[in-house]
């Protein structure tokens, strides 16, 4: 038994030498042929090492046919161009207002809840305050004394129609009753923004509380004002938000700055509510970048028939499509992911008994669309050469032994 156990140690060490070395020699025994790469240096084929990383890998005719692999050059293809990125869902200052009281006084009541509608205009509170009345007062004073001018300044055009009148005195009532009128009217103005009623005043009610009204629709936040507060212009009862008009801001990096355009269609998810998608539109691009990073905020103004519940400051991620563009591109199916890299398949040599070798080589890749992958190619792929398009995970997996080999 220990006879037959060294007896098989010893074949398979010797099955592994003799595969380790012809595995060496396809990788280094044909360095004289160049069909992938003609004219090109050894320093250039040294730089490009990292591009065909594997060279010299042959299949038989009979395995191509059991395989089913298949090849096919690069095309060029118009492909829809998409860029992806990052942002947040902004409620813009025109959607969000503060319920502040333009005069001091006490909070008396107050009418609506946290969370609740309210619609523009709307009282949502009402504030106390005795001072008011003298400002009521001037009012009903400037109002009396307007109408005064008014009644003398007609009876000046009267007689001056009846040409019993004196040009001076006519021309004096005129400018009392402008300086008086406008006096009432710079007053009512200021009844008027703290809503009172100025027809009310003109016929003496007063009133010591005056309302306060939501000066947008949206929804009541941040009520934080109890009864019998003090409120004031700086202090604001609650606020309230539009939600209904949120936007979304993406964040582009410099490189992709030039692709985007205003009017470019997006497609948004929500980072925290998989399944859920947005529309939007891009209708503006700052000037300048974002605090502390090298991108520059994009603004998208959301369709209207977004059905998601859209709340400020709510990350997504995004699509911008920037249009369609002309490129070099490879079936999806034909580009490796591997460590992070993407890596296709090249015909380097096909035999007349049809078997043949190929080779591994690292790309770039760009936009996906309808199965397509645009792709930018490394020196040593020629024009019209063949890559590898169908089943290439066989090729993959062959690799994948030879690196283990060479550990």
């Amino acid at each position: 038994n220990m006879k037959d156990n060294i007896k098989r140690l010893a074949i398979v060490i010797a099955a592994t030498l003799v595969a380790v070395g012809g595995f060496t020699l396809l990788s280094h025994g044909d360095d004289d042929h160049h069909d992938a790469h003609a004219g090109h240096s050894q320093a250039e084929d040294e730089h490009h090492d990292e591009e065909q990383d594997f060279k010299n890998i042959p299949l038989t005719a009979k395995q191509i046919a059991t395989i089913d692999l298949k090849t096919d050059s690069v095309q060029h293809r118009e492909l829809d161009a998409t860029i992806r990125v990052n942002g947040s869902i902004v409620l813009r200052p025109q959607s969000m207002g503060n319920v502040a009281s333009l005069m001091g006084g006490v909070v008396k009541n107050i009418l609506v809840k946290n969370g609740q509608h309210v619609t523009k205009g709307q009282v949502v509170a009402t504030i106390e305050n005795t001072d008011v009345v003298t400002l009521q007062r001037e009012y009903y004073a400037a109002y009396k004394e307007c109408e005064m001018a008014q009644i003398e300044k007609q009876r000046q055009e009267t007689l001056a129609q009846q040409g019993a009148g004196v040009q001076k005195n006519r021309q004096q009532a005129e400018r009392n009753y402008q300086v008086a009128h406008a006096t009432m009217i710079g007053i009512g103005r200021q009844l008027q923004q703290m809503g009172i009623s100025t027809h009310a005043v003109g016929r003496g009610q007063f009133t010591t509380t005056f309302p306060l009204r939501a000066p947008i629709s949206g929804t009541v936040c941040q009520l934080n004002a109890p009864l019998g507060s003090y409120a004031d212009m700086q202090t604001p009862l609650m606020t309230i938000r539009n939600n209904d008009q949120v936007e979304c801001d993406l964040n582009v990096f410099e490189k992709d700055l030039q692709k985007v355009n205003k009017g470019d269609r997006v497609l948004l998810a929500l980072t925290n509510q998989p399944g859920i998608e947005v529309s939007g539109q891009v209708y503006g691009i700052n000037d300048y970048f974002n605090d502390g990073t090298k991108s520059v905020a994009v603004h998208v103004k959301l369709d209207g028939n977004a059905k998601a519940r859209l709340i400020d400051g709510m990350f997504v991620t995004g699509r911008i499509a920037t249009g369609r563009q002309r490129c070099k591109a490879l079936p999806s199916k034909a580009i490796v992911n591997t460590d992070g890299k993407t890596y296709i398949f090249a015909l380097d040599k096909k035999g007349k008994d049809g078997d043949c070798v190929f080779s591994r080589h690292e790309v770039k890749t760009g936009v996906t669309d309808s199965g397509y992958t645009e792709v930018e190619l490394c020196k040593h792929i020629q024009d019209g050469q063949q890559i590898v398009t169908e089943n290439v995970f066989y090729l993959a997996s062959l690799i994948g032994e030879h690196g283990e080999h060479n550990h």
